[in-house]
């Protein structure tokens, strides 16, 4: 599922995740960390309870969309640590890929959910330490929706996904009682 935002402001998140995909390793981890913590710290305040409920018929609670961010996570930061080095993710690590993607049948709680997200933003700030000192940046990987990414603009995909993630979750506790 790619928003209207999304849509709306597709070259300027491919520009960013170009040039994010320019900067050195020790450039991208603060760039990444920064989204990562903002999401977070809209997240970790909210119960269990509240982070159940969709605030429409279709759309994605709280819960949901940590999984999902978490999913995605745990995907990128293998694509950079694959990439990076010449070497295509191995079949089972792009299980369930693509645009709004989301884990089977995970009845995780929204707190196991969070903690997850925890996990894979240290996976991935992790994959991006590891970089090589001369990365591929030749190989690349398509996006469903902006096209062919490196390793490191793949790093600065997990930004664009982040940003896109906190206006979702700032709209849907706007969009329910405290």
């Amino acid at each position: 599922m790619v928003s209207d935002d999304i849509r709306g402001r597709r070259e300027e998140y491919t520009q960013l995740m170009r040039h994010i995909g320019q900067m050195s390793p020790g450039e991208i981890i603060p760039q990444v960390a920064e989204t990562q913590g903002r999401l977070l710290a809209l997240l970790r305040p909210v119960g269990e309870e509240r982070a159940a409920r969709a605030p429409a018929e279709g759309e994605w609670c709280l819960r949901e969309l940590t999984l999902h961010a978490a999913f995605t996570e745990r995907l990128v930061a293998k694509l950079v640590q694959c990439l990076s080095r010449g070497e295509m993710p191995a079949r089972e690590d792009l299980e369930g890929a693509g645009i709004g993607m989301m884990p089977a049948g995970d009845g995780a709680s929204f707190r196991e959910a969070v903690r997850r997200l925890e996990e894979m933003n240290a996976s991935l700030l992790e994959a991006v330490r590891g970089v090589p000192a001369e990365p591929d940046l030749e190989l690349r990987l398509p996006h469903p929706f902006f096209g062919p990414l490196n390793s490191l603009e793949w790093a600065g995909f997990q930004c664009v996904h982040d940003l896109d993630h906190i206006q979702h979750a700032q709209r849907i506790l706007a969009g329910m009682p405290a």
